[in-house]
């Protein structure tokens, strides 16, 4: 992940030019032209800036596609910044993070230090944990709460208002919300249309993808294996491990891939080791 002082980097991927690459009668070489795939991947860096205490992320894919390799760096990125995890299914793990197994610890080490990173795997891994996990983090403020599997608490018709009350009204004190899941579809709406960064990896469930669909395009169906997808069938699958990235000022996405590179720390994390 790269500091504000370095420059710029291209974050556009390899766009169809269906004009260039069209056939037509009267050029016959036309004919043997291979059509650019507006996914290839370009190899540039990734333009990834998140401004923590500030901006809200969404981390998304089926098992095992890729998603807690990501959150894990972008908590390595965060230097200096104050994070929170709940973690679900013992993924996060970090040398500078503190591992805790009950809440109670967790918030005294934190409230002494005021700072650092804090990883709770909770032996009673309960709804009320987590309800009680964000409503200590709103309460403080200053914060990123990364919250793993979210689906495991949340659902369209079971809103908890402790996670709500980080969501709707986080923002003014101070606290980001990564939100890690592996079923899009199960989550309330107001996680996406309150995220400013949505990464979304491998899905393999009709129902994720044309969730997705109504806030990043029909873009997203790439993420799906040919065989089950209803557009962009004609486009090869991605490689292993490949990321579907939108920021959501923005009107498309692109695709890119996490590189084990050495995160550099960041305050507002700039993605070095994010390509496009």
């Amino acid at each position: 992940m790269k500091d504000d002082s370095s420059p710029d980097s291209k974050e556009d991927i390899a766009i169809d030019q269906e004009d260039d690459n069209s056939v037509t009668e009267d050029d016959p070489s036309s004919l043997s032209q291979e059509k650019t795939s507006r996914f290839a991947t370009s190899g540039e860096h990734l333009d990834f800036n998140f401004e923590a205490y500030d901006q809200d992320i969404c981390i998304l894919g089926s098992k095992g596609s890729g998603k807690s390799y990501l959150a894990n760096e972008i908590l390595k990125s965060l230097n200096g910044i104050h994070v929170w995890v709940y973690d679900f299914n013992h993924q996060f793990h970090s040398s500078r993070a503190i591992v805790f197994n009950d809440l109670t610890k967790m918030l005294e080490v934190s409230d002494q230090a005021k700072r650092g990173h804090y990883i709770l795997q909770p032996h009673d891994n309960s709804e009320n944990t987590f309800r009680r996990f964000c409503e200590e983090g709103f309460k403080r403020g200053n914060l990123v709460l990364m919250m793993d599997e979210a689906h495991s608490f949340l659902t369209k018709q079971k809103q908890l208002k402790e996670f709500n009350n980080i969501i709707l009204s986080g923002r003014p004190r101070g606290i980001s919300c990564i939100t890690i899941s592996s079923r899009p579809a199960s989550l309330p709406n107001n996680v996406l249309t309150n995220a400013k960064h949505v990464f979304s990896f491998k899905l393999n469930l009709e129902s994720d993808v044309k969730f997705l669909e109504g806030y990043l395009g029909s873009d997203i169906w790439i993420l799906m294996p040919r065989d089950k997808r209803h557009k962009l069938k004609d486009e090869a699958e991605l490689p292993e491990h490949t990321f579907f990235y939108r920021d959501m000022d923005t009107d498309r996405g692109v695709i890119g891939k996490v590189w084990s590179e050495k995160s550099s720390h960041v305050q507002n994390v700039n993605s070095e080791n994010l390509k496009a």
